[in-house]
Order: C-alpha cells, then structure tokens, then sequence
C-alpha cells in the first residue's frame, strides 16, 4: 500500500473524530495525528515532502496512547510523591535540633580556638621571658668586664706611681725596700697573666638568642602550612544556563543541576554545550586563591574541574569532554573510581581512594601558583592535585553524569559557603568574594 492509499486508510477510521477542528495553515479540517511532529494534520498538510516518511495514527489511537504515556507518567509521579511524603515525614532534624547543632558546633570550634590562642600566647610569654633572662646576662658580663678594666686601670696607675716614688728616692737602699720592690714585681708579674684576660674583648653569647629565634621560625612555618585555610578563599557559585547541555535541568536559583533523559526545549546559542552534557559556573577566574564545594552523593559519576572559554561547544568528539583536551581540567569518578583527566591523559588514582566515598567534593584554585586541588570534604583528605601554567581565564565545569547511559539523575548541588550581605542583619562592609569573584 503506497503512502497515499495507507493515508487515506487511516483517514478513513478518524473521520469525524476531529469534531470539524481546523488546521490553523490551511484552514481544512484535520484528518490525521503525525506520530514524527507530535501535531495534527490536514489533507494539505500531507502534500510536499515535509510528511513523506512520517507514520500516522487515527486520532482515537493517538489520543488512547498519549492517555496511555500521560497515566503511566502520573503513576510515577505518584510513586515519587508518595515516597517525599514518607522521607518528610522521616526526617528527623527539626529548626530547633538545627540550631542546637549550630551552636554547639560553634562553642566547640570557639573553645579550640581559645585554646591555640592560649597556647600561642603561653608560648611567647615563656619565650619572651627567656629573651629578658639573656639579656639580664649579657648585661651582667658586659657591666662585670668593664668594672674589671677600671679596677686593672686604678691598679696600673697606682702602682706606676708607687715604682715613681722608688726610683726618686735613690738613698733608700734599705732591706725594707727591697722586699717592696719584690712584692711589686711578684704583682706586676700577676697583671701581665691578667692582662692577658682583660685585654681581650668578651664578645656577647647570643647563640641561645639565635636558637629561640629559630625555634619561633619553625613554628611559624608549620602554622603557614595550615593557614590560612581552603575556606578563606570561599566563592558562592550559581550555574550560567546559556551555557548548560540541553539534557540539564537547573534548578534552585541556578544552584543544582541534574541530567535528564528527555532533552529541553532550550534557546539555541554559540555558548550552549551539544556534544558533552556540560554546563559552565556564572563568571570565569583570572587570579589569586579560590575555594567551592559541591554535593554529589548518590550519584554513579561525575566530572567536575575547570576548562578555558575556548573549549569545543559541539560534536561529539573529545574536544568537548572534561579533561579530554589541553583547555580543560578535570576529575571524574565512575562506579567509585577515580581519574584525574587532562590532554586527553587519563590518570587512575591511588586504589585507596575508592574506599573514600566523596559526597561532598571541595575545589582549590590558586591561579597563580598554578594549582587546582581535589578534596573530600567530608573525610578531609586530598584527592588530587594538577600543577600547570594557566594562559587564560578558567570557568568550573560541571558535568552531572559519568555517561549518557546512566540511569542515575541525582543533581549536583553548588554549596552555600559565604553569608551575602544581605544576610548578614546590619552588616555593611566590601564584598567578601572579591574583586575577580564568582558571586
């Protein structure tokens, strides 16, 4: 049966059912459902070639079917609504339990803190202390030295004038005076031995001074190893929708984003990802240090990192994968394996890692040391870290699924890290993300 008798076939079972309907191009009644457009036609609509390889139903068939697709839809949805109402009704934190968890948390984080600051404070007490005793010390040896050089001096002159004395007084040849005179040479013989003392310098002793100097260095140098912490670099990260896959739906003021098999209905643009299910942060990162996090429990894959502008939009080939091209960087878990991916070199990580079950994943750009490091935010352990050179301003990229297989469509979720000034009650000051922030 040729396209057109099998037209008309159909036709036939749905005469009447278009309840005189119109085509709004043609202005003819509609005869049948176009199952590739999804749309009603007329007999107009059927000639040229815009329906030439199209199926058609009647419009009962179509109409039983599309009930049939909406009910089994409604039934999901239920089966998903019911289970919210049960999770509601499960959870076990109230606004109260919340608060008493915030605020212990932060008497807990206040009394540590006290206790370094005491500690620190301890410390430079007893070395400062320290400090005034070598003083007192150096001041001790320096006072004794020059009290012995004016004794030796006083003793010089007294005994110079003295042999003066003797020599002028020639007639005096007594035994008496010679037994002086042996005295005075037995002392000046006893000068010579401590001239050779006095009259070397006593240099100061600072080698004690010199170690407690260097004792603080140390200690400065382990605490600049720990701060400042990731944290202080906290950006707030929104997703840039122009630029997401049309698979991804944002949601949550641009904050989560989830994959779905059923494509949107989205503005096509030079930006938009159409090769891999990518979406770029709002605002891109040029310089100095950087921090986000991200939830990603649950979820089989993801591939998170950050990628230059110039990274490839469309095909299918590796141009547009994280990580799978000299623009970007990335690290990409699949089934609990992770991989730390760049120039198309994929690199598996340290077995132990998988044992690791990141459901929160923390990110640390330092633009200008060229560093971007990976961290389990929730067991506190470095994942991997990249050292490169970056040419170009960087975006984080976010890609919510392992492959487009995956049955899995947990969202990603951007996390809430710094207070906006909007929500700090009477504060004013500068904005806290900074001048080359992401909002």
């Amino acid at each position: 049966m040729n396209l057109q008798n099998r037209q008309s076939s159909i036709a036939s079972k749905s005469s009447g059912s278009s309840l005189g309907v119109q085509c709004v191009l043609h202005s003819e009644n509609l005869i049948l459902y176009c199952n590739e457009c999804a749309d009603c036609v007329c007999p107009r609509c059927l000639v040229g070639n815009k329906h030439k390889t199209h199926t058609f139903s009647p419009f009962e068939e179509a109409c039983k079917e599309h009930k049939f697709q909406i009910t089994k839809k409604v039934k999901d949805l239920k089966k998903v609504h019911d289970r919210m109402k049960k999770e509601v009704g499960r959870i076990p934190l109230t606004l109260q339990d919340i608060d008493i968890i915030i605020s212990k948390t932060k008497e807990s984080v206040e009394e540590k803190y006290n206790i370094i600051k005491e500690l620190l404070e301890n410390d430079k007490r007893a070395t400062l202390s320290l400090i005034e005793a070598e003083s007192l010390a150096m001041e001790t040896i320096i006072t004794g030295e020059q009290v012995d050089k004016e004794a030796y001096s006083d003793a010089i002159t007294s005994m110079m004038e003295r042999v003066n004395e003797m020599n002028m007084n020639q007639e005096s040849q007594s035994i008496q005076t010679l037994q002086e005179i042996m005295s005075w040479r037995t002392r000046l013989e006893a000068f010579e031995d401590l001239q050779k003392s006095i009259g070397k310098e006593m240099p100061a002793e600072n080698g004690r001074l010199k170690s407690l100097v260097v004792s603080v260095e140390e200690l400065h140098q382990a605490v600049k190893k720990l701060l400042p912490r990731m944290w202080e670099y906290s950006r707030n990260l929104t997703f840039d929708e122009s630029t997401a896959h049309k698979n991804l739906t944002l949601l949550f003021d641009l904050r989560s984003v989830q994959y779905s098999p059923t494509p949107a209905s989205v503005q096509n643009n030079s930006m938009r990802f159409e090769g891999s299910s990518n979406v770029l942060a709002n605002g891109s990162f040029s310089l100095g240090k950087h921090y986000w996090e991200m939830k990603v429990r649950n979820k089989d894959g993801w591939n998170i990192g950050v990628t230059y502008a110039s990274i490839a939009r469309t095909g299918k080939s590796k141009d547009t994968v994280l990580g799978k091209n000299k623009h970007s960087w990335s690290l990409q878990m699949v089934d609990k394996e992770y991989y730390a991916l760049h120039a198309d070199e994929s690199i598996l990580l340290d077995v132990n890692i998988k044992d690791h079950n990141c459901e929160r994943l923390g990110l640390f750009l330092d633009y200008d040391q060229g560093r971007l490091s990976f961290y389990n935010v929730y067991r506190g352990t470095h994942i991997h870290s990249f050292k490169t050179k970056f040419r170009k301003p960087v975006f984080p990229a976010f890609n919510p699924v392992s492959n487009t297989n995956s049955k899995n469509y947990e969202p990603i979720v951007l996390c809430h890290l710094v207070p906006t000034m909007q929500e700090i009650a009477g504060s004013d000051g500068e904005n806290m993300d900074g001048e080359n922030s992401l909002a």
